[in-house]
């Protein structure tokens, strides 16, 4: 059975996206004092009464005056036209005005069961319930009375919002959202948006020439092949940010908050500009999660295979660090590359979970032992190496017993991290060796 999905309408700022967040108890979408926050439409998976229901966040419904507003507006009625649902979001806190009753006007047009929510009633008062009532003058029913702050008021609407859904989809079994999680992860305007369109073959995500379309992590269920995967949009993480000063540095944040619920990072630059600093950043704020990552080099039909070997020769020298991560050359708009990101997205994962027999690594340390033997310190301390052991796995862990830890020299670590790679693989799947004294 297809699994509802319920549309958040409104007008701008009346408090769609913190109730979204509410509802979920988690802050998936980006709330900001700023009218207008949300631009994409995203996707929470959340259960009630033993209903599962997709709830989707929306662009607040207001007149275009500027291409890019139009494809904002667009994609709020892509999500009114595949919800099986309306809620219309009221803010009750402001007196009902000829734009709301149109929109009611429309939505009674559109023949789906629409459940109305005044919003904003944090503390109840005569006057607020009797301004909330004046809302029924839309068509709708009676409006239900609910703060997305408080919570109050969110049984109601979720009993009335499942019991509607019943009788269109009857019972429906719990179930835990499935998929390889991959984030779409980098600076402004480098393509992410376009990949995931590129994916799902429709304009489901914004994309805007203009950097910093996209200002909410966005989760997209998709099947490919007969595989599930669960596809997040993220804000570009710009150059320069102050954590809460404006609506674009708080989406940064949220893309980075992001990391640590994936499974794949997928980190995409843009062929066509020249790597920095800012793309060294994020590297390693990705790899401070231990995630398994890949690098997509996008836009490459704007490029001669002359410039892309040039691009590839220097990312080493930009990105020495992501040395056993795998690349990628893709390009949304030509559909290159993208099955290959994705099969590469699911080998690396699946190193993430190998266990490797402890024969296995005795014969390797052996072999290693053999060729290179780690050499003394500066103060004669001479390193000595009993065993290696895998301790854990998502990212793989493996411990050194030895006897003096600081002995063993960084140039020697990175030359075992290679040749323990050459051996068992894990490409693009950290790996964290502890190095730790014998008791």
């Amino acid at each position: 059975m297809k699994t509802p999905i319920v549309a958040l309408i409104g007008l701008p700022n009346a408090g769609k996206s913190t109730l979204f967040n509410k509802i979920l108890e988690v802050k998936k979408a980006l709330t900001h004092d700023e009218a207008g926050t949300t631009r994409d439409r995203h996707y929470g998976l959340t259960a009630w009464n033993g209903l599962n229901f997709y709830l989707v966040d929306t662009a607040g419904v207001a007149r275009p005056n500027s291409p890019l507003e139009k494809n904002i507006q667009k994609q709020t009625e892509i999500a009114m036209e595949e919800a099986d649902m309306i809620v219309l979001v009221a803010d009750a806190k402001t007196p009902i005005s000829n734009q709301d009753i149109g929109i009611g006007a429309k939505l009674n047009r559109s023949k789906k069961p629409v459940v109305l929510a005044a919003n904003k009633i944090d503390n109840r008062s005569i006057r607020l319930v009797t301004a909330a009532s004046e809302y029924a003058r839309m068509g709708l029913g009676d409006p239900i009375l609910v703060s997305a702050v408080n919570g109050t008021g969110l049984g109601d609407l979720l009993d009335k919002i499942t019991d509607e859904l019943k009788k269109m989809f009857g019972e429906a079994k719990e179930e835990e959202p499935v998929g390889l999680k991959l984030a779409f992860i980098g600076k402004p305007n480098v393509g992410k948006s376009s990949l995931i369109n590129a994916l799902l073959k429709q304009d489901r995500l914004l994309v805007d020439s203009k950097a910093g379309t996209t200002r909410s992590v966005v989760d997209i269920p998709f099947e490919f092949k007969g595989e599930k995967f669960v596809l997040l949009d993220t804000a570009g993480v710009k150059k320069k940010w102050k954590q809460d000063i404006d609506v674009e540095t708080a989406a940064a944040m949220q893309s980075l908050r992001t990391i640590p619920r994936v499974d794949v990072a997928l980190f995409v630059l843009d062929v066509t500009t020249d790597l920095t600093f800012q793309d060294q950043a994020i590297a390693q704020e990705i790899l401070a999660q231990n995630k398994s990552l890949i690098i997509v080099l996008n836009k490459i039909d704007l490029l001669t295979k002359d410039q892309r070997d040039t691009f590839l020769d220097r990312l080493p020298d930009y990105l020495p660090q992501l040395w056993w991560t795998p690349v990628i050359f893709t390009s949304a708009t030509e559909g290159e590359g993208l099955e290959k990101m994705l099969e590469l997205a699911q080998s690396s994962f699946a190193s993430t979970t190998r266990e490797i027999d402890n024969t296995e690594l005795d014969a390797f340390m052996a072999k290693i032992l053999t060729e290179h033997m780690p050499g003394k310190m500066d103060d004669e301390r001479a390193p000595k190496i009993y065993n290696l052991k895998q301790l854990g796995v998502n990212p793989p862990i493996f411990k050194m017993t030895v006897n003096f830890p600081s002995a063993i020299a960084p140039a020697w670590r990175k030359y075992f991290e290679k040749q323990f790679r050459l051996k068992f693989g894990y490409e693009g799947t950290p790996i964290v060796f502890k190095y730790q004294k014998r008791d």
